[in-house]
């Protein structure tokens, strides 16, 4: 007994240690297990929360898609419908009618999808608002061509066409644009949103990887299951990140290509007009037909000058501008910009000083031109009294021309938006507004060239554009002399290959006018013909000549019969990169649509004067 004693006594400590390190385990072994258990409880429910939160943002990231998407093509359906209302009425042909008859019921189509968009999940009540405003600009639009129409088809094409010459049109598709752009920039910015909490939601999950590895052996295998799931997710995201990255570089290319087919899809009859125009301006006597032709023109301007602005936009997205860097004087701009502006500049009331200038600058002559053009529209658009001064001063190595106006100024606030595009920040005068273009022009080309542009403006007193450029010594003579000598055009031999039956009627009206003997064909086959071994002194060409036909192939056709100094205009309403790139490497004279009837006279003149006499051959 003492001994079993003793050895009991003995052995009790050991076990006495063992219970309290048992005890000592067991709480830090049930938290352990507790915390794996709460670990993988919020994991799942992360994970389940994650899964739920992105389908979710996926389903928003669809709905905003499909909400752009039907919004540009509710712009698109009024824009192809008001421009089948315009061809049936310059032509009087019903095919052009068939966007304009098919518009209602797809616009109908659209609005609902829209309103049952908006009615949705993800929209709420300030969109079915705007929804409804621009469902009744449509409709007002619509009434509006349909009022056109109709007196159109009941033989009153002086009343259609008076009624499509009013601003009312103009006006509603201004609002209509505006509006549906609103509704764009601000769908853009929900996805922008949900953009952002996706990539906090990434940043959290990798947060919670990292937690969850501190485990150790315990929890590296949930560690190893969540890391795939969280490798699965961040795919997921990068992946959406790339598509919503590729949706809004799609978007950009979509507006560019918007601006492309507009501006050349109504060139066409808008290039026709003018000639039109210009050919009845000499035809008509007395003050109020002279009056109404003037105001014709006048419209005529308006609609070239943004239709330009269009055109100098789509080329500077494309990127196709590349600068000419040329010594030149200033004066050589500045007699173009008076013969430009003096009428419109007096027709308001407006006194426009361009002061003769003697500075000498290195830049290209031709986009700095455009620069000057745009201030000075602006200027003259937006000055109701007052004067605009224009003037060349030398300071150092730099040659500085401002633009002056005595016009209602731009706010301090608002300096930047004006150099955004299509952003008018004065619309109180309807008859006035441009398409907003006008800076956005200004700073991109200024840029191209590396030109500094300041602006000084002061509300109600007036604005002052500055832009500033290399100044030079002296140009080289040939660059410097200028002859103002215009050759007659009278008995001259042309050729006019134009495959657009109007146009062709319209342009050779206006050059018979000149006295030129003209050649005038519809194709590349009936020119050549038509010209058998009598070549032209000047030859103008249509670049697209239809079924596949290309003037620039056959101005090379006629150079290989004529000999390849043999003078030539190709006429080009084409804006794309590859037109125009073809376009600079055939190495002849283009010029965009719609023509100006006297640039077009100086351009043949010019040629005339360079180019040897073209002779019959034998």
């Amino acid at each position: 007994m003492p001994a079993l004693a003793t050895w009991v006594g003995k052995t009790m400590p050991w076990r006495r240690e063992r219970a309290v390190r048992s005890e000592s385990l067991r709480n830090p072994a049930i938290l352990a297990i507790g915390g794996l258990a709460v670990l993988g409880g919020a994991l799942l429910y992360f994970v389940f929360e994650s899964s739920l939160q992105q389908r979710s943002r996926d389903q928003a990231i669809q709905y905003t898609e499909q909400v752009i998407g039907d919004l540009r093509a509710l712009q698109t359906r009024v824009t192809d419908s008001e421009t089948g209302q315009r061809g049936y009425l310059l032509t009087g042909d019903a095919r052009y009618l068939a966007p304009y008859d098919a518009a209602p019921t797809a616009i109908d189509g659209l609005l609902r999808r829209l309103r049952s968009a908006f009615s949705g999940q993800f929209g709420d009540s300030v969109e079915l608002v705007r929804l409804d405003q621009v469902g009744r600009l449509i409709a007002s639009k619509l009434d509006d061509l349909n009022r056109s129409v109709v007196l159109q088809r009941s033989g009153n094409a002086t009343d259609a066409l008076a009624l499509v010459r009013s601003n009312t049109g103009l006006f509603i598709m201004g609002s209509l644009r505006d509006a549906i752009a609103a509704m764009v920039a601000e769908e853009t910015d929900r996805l922008s949103a949900r953009l952002d909490a996706r990539r906090r939601q990434q940043n959290f999950a990798i947060t919670v990887s990292a937690l969850g590895g501190a485990f150790a052996i315990l929890l590296m295998l949930a560690a190893g299951v969540l890391a795939v799931l969280f490798m699965r997710a961040n795919r997921n995201m990068q992946a959406a990140l790339q598509s919503a990255h590729d949706a809004a570089v799609s978007a950009d290319r979509a507006k560019s290509q918007f601006l492309a087919t507009a501006s050349h899809d109504l060139r066409q009859p808008l290039h026709a007009m003018n000639l039109f125009i210009s050919a009845l301006r000499r035809r008509v006597s007395g003050e109020e037909a002279t009056k109404l032709v003037a105001n014709m023109a006048s419209a005529a301007e308006s609609m070239q000058m943004m239709f330009n602005s269009l055109l100098d936009v789509s080329k500077l997205h494309a990127g196709v501008v590349v600068p000419a860097m040329a010594d030149f004087p200033v004066e050589e701009v500045f007699v173009r910009l008076r013969n430009a502006f003096s009428a419109p500049a007096a027709a308001k009331g407006i006194a426009l000083d361009i002061a003769p200038a003697t500075c000498l600058v290195h830049s290209d002559p031709v986009l700095l031109e455009s620069i000057l053009r745009n201030l000075i529209s602006n200027a003259v658009r937006y000055t109701r009294q007052g004067r605009v001064d224009v003037v060349c001063r030398e300071r150092n190595d730099l040659v500085g021309i401002e633009v002056r106006d005595t016009g209602p100024g731009i706010p301090a606030d608002q300096i930047e938006r004006a150099f955004e595009e299509f952003q008018r920040l004065d619309t109180s005068n309807a008859a006035e507004r441009g398409l907003g273009l006008g800076l956005a022009i200004v700073r991109r080309l200024a840029r191209l060239l590396d030109l500094p542009i300041e602006l000084q403006s002061d509300v109600g007193v007036g604005t002052i554009f500055s832009v500033h450029l290399p100044r030079v010594a002296t140009v080289a003579p040939e660059a410097a002399d200028i002859s103002d000598d215009m050759p007659s055009l009278a008995g001259r031999r042309l050729l006019l290959v134009d495959d657009d039956p109007l146009v062709r009627t319209a342009l050779a009206r206006e050059i018979a006018d000149w006295g030129a003997k003209i050649t005038v064909v519809g194709s590349a086959e009936a020119a050549l013909w038509a010209l058998g071994s009598a070549p032209p002194e000047v030859a103008i060409v249509d670049r697209d000549l239809g079924k596949g036909a290309n003037g620039i192939e056959l101005v090379a056709t006629l150079r290989a019969r004529f000999g390849d100094m043999m003078p030539a205009i190709i006429v080009t309403g084409a804006t794309d990169p590859q037109a125009l790139d073809e376009l600079r490497r055939s190495g002849t004279p283009w010029m965009t649509k719609p023509l100006d009837a006297a640039v077009l006279r100086s351009r043949i003149a010019a040629l005339l004067v360079r180019a040897p006499a073209m002779q019959p051959t034998d």
